[in-house]
């Protein structure tokens, strides 16, 4: 053979070893949409016509038991976003942090603080960086904290895996905001009786039309959001990407309505999740229970990547390593209503810290629906269901206990019943040990501000340092439980640094050191 012959030979397998080598690693991708419970055909409630999830469903797997650990946005996505439960890291109040607001929060009067945990905490996603993906995020962060610089590559509504280096892998997530709360009265219409009729109202609602038209219009838009999601399907076939990506489907808390979102019941807590696996699973439909913080490990352990601390969540990919879900509400804008949950498959236990004032908490936002004023007027007439009465009383019971096989809505609370008092004693020691072992969960968000800034000033980071070595630069980060990256010049995504690696960079570059809570601090070398 030829010298030229066997050189192209070697080049061609080495093209082909790379390419193969190149797509080892599994492409993932999330789907996130917000604000829904299980009004989906996958969960057998088939008014909204949802064909591409559906296809999906067909393909992968439906989880009939994943719960937000709390029942809206922010301090939900500040655990899908590092493993760690709200109370733990301090960001379990609505929107205590709020990018470009101002430095005062209106609706409480305290400073706008980004949590700072007392443990390690991380962007998971850094890791993913490190193993070589390429982090997309399109585009909503609202993580109630501030966002590592170094979570991804980059975060904005244009951000998109067809952005990334060829063969790169990737993980790319795509938040949907069609089906939110705010929805429901944006897209208000009257919408045929047909329709209307079609509803079946959950049974703590009375058999109101108007409540049943709102519920047209959320599966009107969960038919546009199918639309959306399939977009970025047919956007993975075009690119011969489908069969090798991982996909996500899921929502950010429960629906939008009341006594969903914002509420501990679990029509505010369980969510719709289906995921698309690489390979082949003999399953249609799971039952085991899954937590938001169990995402992050799950992710981590699908794309082999390391973490150097632990996190709260345990991965299921390909085990079922959790008994019970807990979860909490505190803040919702106006309004603190401090409540801690623990459920498993066939019990839950509900604490309510403050018994003097009602479940229903009177949130300015949400009176844009007419759900919410017409609850309101029927509540004054005194002609609501009995559970939405006792959602408006003016006190509310110490404990909540629910057989939630047979009482699925929660409406029989089965407390004073002796029958149940081992199973109630079981959970209850689990609920206690659980709020025990939270860092932030069981003080005043007043107090917990103190603890974070206790000169009452948001604490700062130490310069970084470098170390010159005969082949190159080391960094020291001079910050414990940090993350830090550089890059040449100020037009680069930055590179994730690891501890002890050497770098070589040009003659002018920057470092960057983040950490929770204390924000980032660059520092430019020549």
């Amino acid at each position: 053979m030829k010298l030229f012959q066997k050189k192209t030979l070697i080049a061609v397998f080495s093209f082909v070893y790379i390419s193969f080598n190149s797509q080892e690693k599994t492409n993932i991708l999330w789907l996130v949409c917000e604000d829904q419970s299980l009004f989906f055909s996958s969960y057998y409630d088939s008014i909204a016509k949802t064909p591409n999830l559906d296809e999906l469903a067909s393909n992968g797997i439906v989880y009939d038991n994943f719960f937000a650990v709390s029942p809206v946005c922010s301090p939900s996505r500040s655990s899908i976003a590092t493993g760690m439960y709200p109370t733990t890291i301090g960001t379990q109040h609505m929107r205590a942090y709020k990018k470009n607001k101002g430095s005062i929060n209106t609706k409480t009067n305290l400073p706008i603080y980004s949590a700072v945990p007392k443990r390690k905490v991380q962007f998971f996603s850094e890791n993913l960086r490190k193993m070589g993906y390429y982090c997309s995020n399109n585009s909503k962060e609202d993580y109630n904290m501030e966002m590592s610089p170094l979570a991804w590559n980059e975060s904005n509504k244009n951000a998109h895996w067809r952005n990334r280096n060829e063969n790169q892998p990737f993980f790319s997530v795509f938040n949907f905001n069609i089906t939110h709360e705010s929805r429901i009265w944006s897209n208000y219409k009257k919408h045929s009786s047909d329709e209307i009729n079609k509803v079946i109202l959950p049974p703590f609602f009375p058999n109101n039309n108007t409540i049943k038209n709102d519920f047209v219009t959320n599966y009107k838009n969960i038919e546009k959001l199918d639309e959306q999601l399939g977009e970025i399907i047919n956007q993975l076939k075009e690119d011969g990407l489908y069969e090798n990506t991982v996909i996500f489907f899921f929502s950010d808390h429960g629906g939008p309505f009341p006594r969903y979102k914002r509420s501990i019941y679990d029509s505010g807590l369980k969510c719709p999740l289906i995921i698309k696996w690489t390979e082949k699973r003999n399953e249609l439909r799971n039952n085991q229970m899954i937590s938001f913080i169990d995402l992050a490990p799950t992710i981590l352990e699908l794309t082999k990547s390391d973490t150097n601390h632990k996190m709260e969540g345990v991965s299921f990919y390909n085990q079922n390593n959790r008994d019970y879900i807990f979860a909490a509400t505190d803040r919702f804008d106006e309004h603190t209503d401090k409540r801690r949950c623990v459920r498993n498959k066939e019990f839950k236990l509900i604490i309510n810290c403050d018994t003097n004032s009602s479940i229903m908490k009177p949130v300015l936002y949400r009176q844009n629906m007419k759900t919410m004023r017409i609850l309101d007027s029927l509540n004054d007439l005194k002609k609501n269901t009995i559970s939405m009465e006792s959602w408006y009383k003016k006190t509310k019971p110490k404990y909540e206990f629910y057989d939630i096989v047979n009482d699925p809505y929660e409406l029989n609370n089965l407390y004073n019943n002796k029958d149940y008092d081992s199973i109630f004693y079981e959970l209850k020691k689990k609920l206690d040990n659980w709020i025990d072992g939270s860092d932030y969960g069981n003080i005043t968000e007043n107090q917990i501000l103190k603890e974070m800034w206790p000169n009452g000033e948001k604490p700062k980071l130490k310069d970084p340092s470098i170390i010159q070595k005969d082949n190159g630069i080391n960094i020291i980060s001079n910050n414990n439980n940090s993350s830090v990256g550089w890059r040449n010049n100020k037009t680069e995504n930055w590179k994730i640094y690891s501890t002890d690696e050497i770098i070589n960079p040009e003659n002018s570059f920057e470092i960057i050191v983040f950490k929770p809570g204390y924000g980032s601090i660059i520092k430019t070398y020549q």
